[in-house]
């Protein structure tokens, strides 16, 4: 009750709101001194590149690309990471806590880059967090099936997407008119989506009886998933009523996985 009593309390007086970052507290100063749109434009980069890769490794059955996926996806977490709890971004003005806020998606806020720059980089982003999510779990499926899976048991990831992408709306609607509120919603939908995590690794463990792979599969799921979230939380932040329709074509994100004896 203390623990939550102190909760409340932090929530109240800083509403971290715009991500998780700002809930954690968790900043560096950008040891690399990069600029601040360098790993944007390097996201987006790695996202064309995971979408190519992707839709040979589907198409044209290209299993050996599989370690170039690895990479690619290895490369937009640790990206993503590095950015999202970087201090060294553009502020902008918090009208509820009357002060300024690192910016995670600056290049989507219009009181900062203007209508017009904000509208594409919603656009890109959007496709950044869609490509991003569709590599994650086409990764899912290659790993799933290494342990002897079926398609139905990798797609039991899929209703964690579903609640990140609705938790991750809700909460970016709810800000708007009530920052607090929207804060604990950000708890519930994260805490739901470990909680899921879990349960589905556990499941695993006791149906394949390899329980280091299941854990390995789960934390790069969930390291995984919550870069994705970090990146849609701004797709939210930045124009929430342009982003609430996109949310839709999410949720059909699917794994088009090839068994090797389909071959």
């Amino acid at each position: 009750m203390m623990f939550l009593q102190g909760l409340s309390e932090y929530i109240n007086a800083n509403a971290p709101m715009s991500n998780l970052p700002e809930l954690l507290s968790l900043h560096h100063s950008n040891p690399l001194g990069l600029h601040p749109i360098a790993i944007p434009i390097l996201l987006l980069v790695l996202a064309v590149a995971m979408h190519v890769t992707t839709y040979r490794i589907i198409k044209y059955d290209k299993r050996n690309l599989y370690p170039l996926l690895y990479t690619l996806v290895g490369l937009a977490i640790v990206s993503t990471y590095y950015y999202c709890f970087s201090d060294d971004l553009p502020l902008f003005e918090d009208v509820d806590l009357h002060r300024k806020e690192i910016s995670v998606g600056w290049f989507c806020q219009r009181d900062i880059v203007g209508l017009g720059w904000s509208l594409l980089g919603e656009l890109l982003l959007t496709y950044v967090v869609y490509s991003f999510m569709t590599s994650l779990m086409q990764l899912v499926g290659k790993l799933s099936d290494a342990m002897g899976m079926t398609e139905k048991e990798w797609m039991e990831w899929q209703p964690v997407i579903f609640v990140m992408l609705l938790g991750v709306s809700v909460a970016g609607v709810a800000d708007v008119f009530a920052p607090i509120t929207g804060v604990w919603i950000m708890l519930v939908y994260q805490t739901v989506m470990v909680l899921m995590i879990v349960a589905k690794t556990v499941h695993d463990i006791v149906g394949t009886h390899k329980p280091w792979r299941c854990l390995f599969v789960g934390l790069c799921f969930l390291v995984g998933i919550e870069a994705v979230t970090m990146l849609a939380v701004e797709c939210i932040e930045g124009n929430i009523y342009f982003f609430i329709p996109v949310v839709f074509i999410f949720t059909t994100v699917s794994v088009h996985y090839k068994k090797k004896q389909d071959k």
